[in-house]
């Protein structure tokens, strides 16, 4: 079935290359989108609404498709635990994380993911680390550090930030190595339901307990942040999720490239819309982290190691299926070793 997928997609080059093109887009222009309506609502609120919002278009079609392939309880619980940590630990932090930063600072901090997947499963489940993975942490290490030191400076720039993203990468790390010990919904579809459904529940009850959703004007937010949250919604969460299905038909080597593409775009994006500075200096250091990233990430582990995309569905490798993406909820990549 894979293999006529394949062949199919392989009859269309220029669909795939287009697909490839959006999935560097979409991944960077989400720090934009985070910045631009993180700074008018509260960070919490965009993700409560974000994923509100898609819980709503999705769930008719989930219900439908429950008929055809019902879940069970011990399903709904391991969603709905990737849904609280990788969301919103993952997710949510991310985008409060910008908030106190430069959108392409925030974007080269948040491609770490690969580099927390490698020690967590060095540090919890003793596997090995190989060269080219210790290769890839220390230079990836090295250039978050040179980031961080040389945007310090910046007033845009604050150390809370850093750490939020950071630790929204490890979060998104962390629920990638939980995804396979859970018993996920066969469906990735109403997987990606029911995560989306646990993380609205979970920050509602945040924003609502914290009084930021009380002290949340909906009728003052202005339209620019309407259309951040908008492109969140659509563009990144449904499209995006649909878009790195499809890919990882044809590769997922190809489907993770975003991790060190994504920082680029966000980068240069957000010199050319929110007016960043772009110094050389900057680049150079994104660079170092970017290859540290690159360097955790190849074709042979792709294949046999658990996908992010695991945690927006089921167990689709074992099960035959594809598998999805941390900005549409995009995926950490799988790494070497």
């Amino acid at each position: 079935m894979a293999a006529t997928t394949e062949t199919d997609w392989s009859k269309h080059p220029g669909l795939v290359a287009a697909a490839v093109g959006y999935q560097w887009f979409y991944n960077g222009a989400n720090f934009l989108a985070f910045k631009v309506a993180g700074d008018t609502l509260h960070p919490l609120m965009v993700a409560t609404l974000r994923f509100s919002i898609a819980t709503l278009i999705l769930l008719p079609f989930a219900l439908r498709r429950w008929r055809r392939s019902p879940v069970s309880l011990q399903e709904l619980g391991g969603a709905a635990v990737l849904g609280v940590t990788m969301l919103v630990a993952g997710q949510a932090l991310a985008i409060w994380g910008t908030h106190f930063l430069p959108a392409g600072v925030a974007a080269v901090f948040g491609s770490s993911a690969p580099l927390f997947l490698a020690l967590f499963a060095w540090g919890l489940f003793h596997r090995p680390l190989t060269r080219r993975q210790v290769a890839g942490v220390t230079i990836g290490l090295v250039g978050l550090v040179l980031m961080g030191s040389t945007s310090a400076t910046g007033r845009d720039f604050q150390l809370i930030g850093a750490m939020l993203t950071l630790a929204a990468a490890a979060a998104w790390a962390a629920g990638s190595l939980l995804a396979p010990r859970l018993a996920l919904p066969r469906d990735p579809f109403i997987g990606l339901t029911v995560q989306l459904a646990a993380a609205s529940i979970v920050l509602g009850a945040i924003t609502t307990a914290s009084g930021i959703a009380t002290a949340t004007h909906l009728a003052g937010v202005p339209l620019v942040a309407w259309g951040a949250l908008s492109f969140l919604v659509v563009a990144s969460t449904l499209i995006g999720y649909a878009v790195f299905l499809a890919l990882n038909q044809v590769s997922p080597t190809l489907a993770n490239t975003f991790n060190y593409a994504a920082p680029v775009v966000a980068l240069c994006l957000s010199a050319l819309l929110l007016g960043e500075a772009l110094t050389l200096v900057k680049l150079v250091s994104g660079g170092v982290a970017l290859m540290g990233v690159a360097l955790m990430i190849d074709r042979k582990t792709l294949d046999t190691l658990p996908t992010a995309a695991q945690s927006k569905g089921s167990r689709l490798r074992d099960r035959g299926e594809p598998q999805p993406p941390q900005g549409s909820l995009s995926p950490p990549s799988k790494i070497r070793g």
